[in-house]
């Protein structure tokens, strides 16, 4: 742990100081949300009061993606430890100090209330990001020090309209209904934070253009792993409303051909959508966000692949739990690095793809021998 350096900035990314010899530091980043820091340091220690700075940036090895805002910190003092514990969290945090605010009529004719955006899925993320921190209308809400990276128009084709709603959680559903992820990164040298997406690699064992990236308990390369079914908000039929009161309202159904006990429903109001076609795109999305969540929660070691190496962030790969019979391709939606003065480094993965119903792909027979 004495070789893990922590450089300190102020908010203007200006030098500060440099913190050394922490007891441990957790950093954890998500393509989906805005990651967390966690920072154990005795008071004593080089830098460590500097940590402390609400708003303060940190750095981790000089690596621009393992940077964050210091949102506070604690002290805990006893006769057998004393440490000071600093919190924070990536620059997509700047992200949940933002609501997806409308603009007027005037503003954007024919937007009657909501702000709608359609295209690639990039296209549409940026979109937002645009108007609610880097050029919103409100020249109030903009964000200073913070810019969209350029746009590469990448990802599946998507429509989306957005009301109110918190931008974060608004862009992380955009990102898991595409599969695209999003960053937001330090640049120390322009002083200023970059947002950007994250497309990913196929590196799953399907494909032959790149070398397959392969997780297994018998490769010995995960240390152990935790898969998670929740159906209990499961729903796979949906009624949208669109425009219009009562018997005059517009009503879509979607999923009609599910029937019996395989049938779930729910009523999905999209009253602000523009027309039929935007009323079955709006419709789908929101019944999409009511799959089961199937996930999986895994710690890799670094034995045959090696963390940004071999693969990285927002990568898919295979992923195999033999005691189901399951060969899964699993996007890299999280990854918590870990640095401990007594164990050193490891880290943890999370595999936050939608996955393959378990019954089917075992009716399938697909079994991993």
């Amino acid at each position: 742990m004495e070789g893990v350096e922590i450089r300190i900035y102020d908010a203007d990314f200006n030098w500060v100081d440099v913190a050394r010899m922490p007891e441990s530091v957790q950093f954890c980043r998500d393509i989906y949300g805005a990651g967390q820091f966690e920072i154990h340091i005795h008071p004593d220690k080089p830098g460590a009061a500097s940590l402390c700075g609400r708003g303060n940036i940190i750095m981790i090895d000089g690596r621009p993606d393992v940077s964050g805002i210091v949102r506070n910190f604690s002290i805990a003092e006893s006769a057998e430890k004393t440490e000071y514990v600093i919190y924070g969290e990536t620059g997509a945090g700047f992200l949940k100090q933002r609501l997806c605010v409308p603009p007027t009529n005037t503003q954007a004719p024919g937007s009657e209330g909501f702000d709608r955006c359609g295209g690639d899925a990039e296209s549409v993320i940026k979109h937002y990001v645009e108007r609610n921190v880097t050029n919103p209308f409100d020249k109030n809400r903009k964000i200073h020090n913070f810019v969209i990276a350029a746009n590469k128009n990448r990802g599946a084709a998507v429509q989306w309209q957005a009301r109110y709603s918190e931008l974060l959680e608004e862009l992380a559903a955009i990102g898991a209904s595409t599969g695209m992820g999003f960053w937001v990164y330090a640049d120390i040298q322009g002083k200023r934070w970059i947002f950007d997406v994250i497309e990913g690699a196929d590196r799953t064992r399907g494909q032959s253009v790149l070398s397959p990236v392969s997780f297994n308990m018998e490769y010995q390369n995960v240390a152990g792993y935790e898969y998670t079914e929740d159906y209990s908000n499961f729903r796979n039929t949906g009624y949208i409303g669109g425009k219009g009161d009562a018997a005059e309202r517009e009503v879509a159904v979607l999923g009609d051909s599910n029937a019996g006990r395989d049938r779930f429903e729910t009523f999905i109001d999209c009253g602000g959508a523009a027309d039929t076609d935007e009323l079955n795109d709006l419709g789908s999305q929101k019944l999409s966000e009511m799959e089961a969540v199937k996930n999986v929660e895994a710690s890799a070691l670094p034995r045959v692949f090696i963390f940004e190496e071999d693969y990285f962030i927002g990568d898919t790969v295979s992923l195999y739990l033999t005691r189901l019979g399951l060969e899964i391709p699993a996007k890299v939606t999280a990854v918590n690095e870990i640095w401990e003065r007594e164990s050193g480094y490891k880290t943890e993965i999370r595999f936050g793809e939608r996955l393959p119903n378990i019954f089917s792909v075992l009716q399938k027979k697909d079994v991993v021998k």
